[in-house]
């Protein structure tokens, strides 16, 4: 009898720790996927996913990690960096310059999106630049101080990422991802 109501609380504290142990190691590979970009391709400090192949439940949970409601391929390409060009990690504890155009395409955006890859949070509201509200004549700034023009706030991020959205793209940007001139993050020295 004893063992009858061992057995009664032993399988359910074992089938709940496995499922948590399963979703924990699940979880796990994701990020890692994520952060070492198995599925994507790198170009300089940038990174691209090239297939967004809804029918793989592995790409679709890596999807869903770092960009849900993405488009698929043949209507965007995003190019994420998480480190400026000199390989150092995008941190609000400095400032930034975009040097450079994005790759061709009907349109175009920067976008911050925090280490949980959920957008910048920041008093202005700011969390994109675009082909529409962008002055070209005037660099792109990324920081926690306001700027007077092309400015994306950095809030208050030990870590961030940086989506370049690439709307329909012209044909040599899918032929060349990992060759393709991308714009520099420097890191602005005072």
């Amino acid at each position: 009898m004893k063992n009858l109501s061992q057995n009664k609380i032993l399988i359910p504290v074992v089938t709940l720790l496995s499922i948590l142990l399963g979703i924990y190691i699940a979880v796990t590979k994701i990020n890692s996927s994520t952060q070492n970009s198995e599925l994507s391709i790198k170009n300089g400090n940038w990174t691209v996913n090239p297939n967004m192949d809804l029918k793989d439940n592995y790409q679709r949970a890596y999807i869903a990690r770092i960009g849900v409601f993405a488009l698929d391929e043949k209507e965007a390409l995003y190019f994420l960096a998480s480190k400026d060009s000199d390989g150092q990690i995008l941190s609000s504890d400095f400032d930034y310059q975009i040097i450079g155009k994005p790759p061709k395409g009907r349109y175009w955006s920067y976008t911050l999106y925090g280490k949980d890859y959920f957008l910048v949070k920041n008093d202005h509201n700011i969390h994109a630049i675009n082909k529409e509200n962008f002055d070209i004549n005037k660099p792109i700034i990324i920081s926690s101080k306001r700027t007077e023009v092309n400015w994306l706030p950095s809030g208050n991020e030990k870590e961030f990422h940086i989506t370049l959205r690439i709307y329909n793209p012209e044909k040599d940007v899918y032929e060349n991802l990992e060759s393709i001139k991308l714009p520099e993050i420097k890191r602005i020295e005072l």
